[in-house]
């Protein structure tokens, strides 16, 4: 399982970058978006690879709480060709695919004459950033890490034919280095293969842009994410409704999204004999100022951002939270 604080810190990078129909770029050739970013982030999960949370004393717990201070750096290298309407670009994309993960994207957008847009996007498999437990369910003893290899590819068609909804699909896989999921419960080969968690995950999602008001705007999404893993017991349909409140004025720029779902996994989990459900909430803010004391292509932004999962299996609850201000630069 991967933390959700991972993938929040990319929105502190494009909170100013207004989610409305407008060029690709001023002018053609290279652009560079660079952020430097310090913030603290924090939860409680089985999951979390803390030394804190190396050994659990009974599988009836959601883990210790961790938290951690965090100075990350972000940037994307973008290249508009003469026409104004394709660009290509190499780095932290603006866009979340279908698991919680940030990742470096190979992409490229083409902009249409009604205004709609198409991205492509693919990002290698690195296990640079995400590591697990080789074996989540040992009781009373170290739990080993292992490293999480995550790599796929996205697509997604914004404004068709200029009306104001959006579609968006993603695959990816992940894979786990050293999978010992179970062997430290469980003697019978079936049970142990149903909780492997190599997996392909896909996910649909559609969206629409509703103006409210001047410098006012909600976008409400649908998602639906399906994870076919290896072990069955790790597989599921995911159920997600989302509303993004976006506000526009002058120089600031606040976007606070709102998000529910339910997650129905497929087969009964042999460690639990129950078969696990989920319900998720997540919200998450991001404040962006344009040009701070007059400094050209400056921004600075601020974000609040809080997760949670709900499981009726309490060894998977999980929640995690980030606090996090940066700069961002544009040349």
């Amino acid at each position: 399982m991967l933390k959700v604080t991972k993938c929040l810190p990319i929105v502190m990078m494009v909170a100013s970058h207004a989610l409305l129909a407008e060029p690709l770029s001023k002018e053609a050739g290279w652009g560079v978006t660079l952020s430097v970013n310090v913030g603290y982030s924090g939860g409680t999960s089985q999951f979390d690879t803390d030394d804190d949370n190396q050994i659990t004393d009974n599988l009836t717990n959601s883990g210790q709480f961790s938290g951690s201070s965090l100075t990350y750096p972000l940037g994307t290298v973008l290249y508009t060709l003469d026409n104004l309407n394709t660009q290509f670009f190499l780095g932290n994309s603006r866009d979340q695919v279908a698991i919680a993960q940030f990742q470096y994207e190979l992409g490229l957008r083409h902009q249409f004459s009604d205004d709609s847009k198409l991205t492509f996007a693919f990002f290698p498999k690195l296990s640079f950033f995400n590591e697990t437990w080789s074996d989540p369910f040992v009781e009373a003893s170290n739990r080993d890490t292992t490293d999480v290899s995550v790599g796929g590819a996205r697509i997604a068609v914004e404004r068709i034919l200029g009306s104001p909804f959006t579609f968006k699909y993603a695959v990816a896989s992940s894979s786990i280095d050293d999978e010992e999921s179970g062997q430290s419960q469980l003697m019978d080969e079936q049970e142990i293969a149903a909780l492997q968690r190599d997996s392909l995950y896909q996910k649909f999602e559609v969206e629409t842009l509703l103006p409210i008001d001047s410098g006012l705007l909600l976008k409400p999404s649908l998602q639906y994410t399906h994870r076919n893993a290896e072990g069955d017991a790790n597989s599921f349909n995911q159920y997600v409704a989302q509303v993004a409140v976006m506000l526009f004025r002058d120089r600031h720029t606040l976007i606070t999204t709102l998000g529910v779902g339910k997650r129905f996994h497929q087969q009964e989990n042999p460690i639990f004999d129950t078969t696990q459900k989920v319900d998720t909430v997540s919200i998450f803010s991001v404040y962006s100022y344009q040009r701070p004391f007059n400094w050209k292509s400056w921004d600075w932004t601020v974000m609040l951002g809080y997760s949670r999962e709900d499981a009726n299996i309490e060894f998977y609850d999980n929640d995690s939270f980030i606090v996090s201000t940066g700069m961002v630069y544009q040349f």
